[in-house]
């Protein structure tokens, strides 16, 4: 299964998640979605929505102001 990519930077919440959220619907379930984004409060507000929505967090990581995380469909 591919990983698909998501780019949200210029966003601020809560536009990430809604991005995500739509993004999520339109893949497969175990796939994974690498989300890239810049706005720092999004970093752990994606991260607790995607666990809250039952999805797993893959990996996480922050360089400078860019972060990256990938989240697997549940």
């Amino acid at each position: 299964m591919e990983t698909e990519k998501l780019e949200v930077k210029g966003k601020v919440c809560p536009m990430p998640i809604l991005l995500i959220k739509r993004k999520l619907n339109s893949v497969q379930s175990g796939q994974v979605l690498e989300v890239i984004g810049d706005c720092g409060p999004a970093f752990d507000n994606v991260q607790r929505w995607a666990k809250n929505a039952g999805h797993e967090v893959v990996e996480a990581s922050r360089t400078g102001d860019e972060f990256n995380i990938k989240i697997r469909k549940k």
